[in-house]
């Protein structure tokens, strides 16, 4: 089934049937629902989920987890039944079923939308210490029909001798540790274009901003496909050969898109809060789970001819500020300071000045290297035109920017003065 937005009735129907079945197998669920003074059979259709069944929030199942180790009450399955049990940053257990999909289905229609070959040499460099990614990104390509040769992080001299060897031509990991074996090669005195035979990379776990896609694609003389996720509940959405938005590919979720202050459902064009529901049996169901991931929704078909909608990661709640009425995100703003090399980290500061009539935002660039001229004016440029406000200005040296302004999560990359 294609996934769509907003839901249809079949869409609706497997939602009401995996409510029922937390329900009925979840203590944490049961629970939950009492509390709400719901029950699963109560409900009809997607309004009176979302009036009536409460989130989940991340928070929650640290909680159950720390107070009821290693699962908390939302297990759904007798601990004879699991196959496997992934961890994620916390540590947060996520166990699994044998006949749970774990992505899998949708990792192989996100690598076939690359235009993968069976046969071809897949390098995965997503960690398989404990993290989930790796694995799953494995036993995808395996699935596909690929050789697969499982690098996972670090040791990056000896991956590229293997990968050289063995003639990988798929990637798969994080941008920044294809950007770590670009240098690496260089390092060894290898021509990265010549000596490696990438023609393919699967991104993921991290943002792909423009001037870095084409960095890397211009060093290896491969198409990057940008990808996303969330380690709980697995992958989201993936891009296309079009590479305009990536295509919602979750068939084994409920997908909302919410309004980030009324809670109400975003249509295309308009930007929302992702929250998520899984569907079908599994060891450990999450019922609207919200990590707090933002996505912008694309208006219009893809040229692709691929149904789905299309999605493009915004950022996280924490990391987006509306000023003067226009939602200011961290990634986007990070996509426009990747253009510019001579600088690194940054900070967002938001004020709204006493007796002045207007808010005001001002981007603390911080430098990298030396800065021509009229790199702030020409940043103000491009700010303004990403953006959609006018934003002040400063640079200042990159040590001055706090560590967690940066990538991946930006935590610290919009500080608020506001007195709300």
């Amino acid at each position: 089934m294609t996934p769509s937005w907003p839901p249809t009735p079949a869409d609706v129907a497997r939602l009401l049937e995996a409510l029922a079945l937390a329900e009925a197998r979840s203590p944490h669920y049961r629970a939950h629902f009492a509390a709400a003074r719901v029950r699963a059979a109560e409900l009809r259709d997607y309004d009176a989920v979302r009036a009536r069944v409460p989130r989940t929030a991340k928070a929650d199942l640290v909680a159950a987890q720390r107070g009821l180790p290693p699962f908390g009450d939302f297990l759904a399955a007798l601990p004879w039944e699991l196959a496997a049990v992934h961890v994620s940053p916390g540590p947060l257990y996520i166990p699994r079923l044998a006949d749970e999909p774990g992505g899998t289905p949708v990792l192989l229609e996100a690598i076939g939308a690359m235009g993968v070959r069976r046969g071809e040499v897949a390098h995965v460099t997503l960690s398989y210490h404990v993290m989930p990614g790796g694995l799953r990104l494995h036993r995808a390509f395996e699935e596909y029909g690929c050789v697969v040769l499982n690098g996972g992080t670090g040791a990056s001299a000896l991956q590229l001798q293997v990968a050289r060897d063995l003639g990988a031509t798929v990637y798969a990991g994080t941008p920044s540790f294809l950007g770590r074996l670009a240098d690496q090669a260089r390092e060894l005195g290898w021509d990265p274009r010549r000596d490696l035979h990438y023609r393919v990379g699967f991104s993921t776990a991290e943002a792909l901003p423009p001037a870095l896609r084409a960095e890397l694609e211009a060093a290896f003389a491969l198409e990057l496909f940008d990808h996303c996720g969330e380690a709980l509940i697995g992958p989201v959405a993936g891009e296309c050969r079009a590479h305009a938005g990536m295509h919602l590919h979750a068939r084994d979720l409920f997908l909302e898109f919410l309004d980030l202050e009324t809670g109400e459902p975003v249509r295309p064009g308009g930007t929302g809060e992702l929250v998520a529901t899984h569907l079908g049996r599994r060891a450990l169901p999450l019922v609207r789970y919200a990590p707090g991931d933002v996505y912008r929704l694309r208006e219009g078909a893809c040229t692709c001819g691929n149904p789905a909608p299309r999605v493009d990661f915004v950022g996280q709640i924490g990391t987006i500020r509306k000023v003067r009425g226009v939602l200011v995100h961290a990634a986007q703003v990070a996509g426009v300071v990747a253009e510019f090399p001579e600088l690194g980290r940054f900070q967002v500061v938001i004020e709204h000045p006493a007796g002045e009539r207007y808010e005001r935002a001002t981007l603390r660039a911080g430098l990298v290297r030396e800065a021509p001229p009229d790199l702030a004016a020409r940043l103000a440029r491009r700010l303004k035109e990403t953006v959609l406000i006018d934003v002040g200005i400063v640079l200042v040296a990159e040590v001055d920017i706090p560590e967690d302004a940066g990538p991946p999560r930006y935590a610290g990359a919009m500080l608020d003065r506001r007195v709300h």
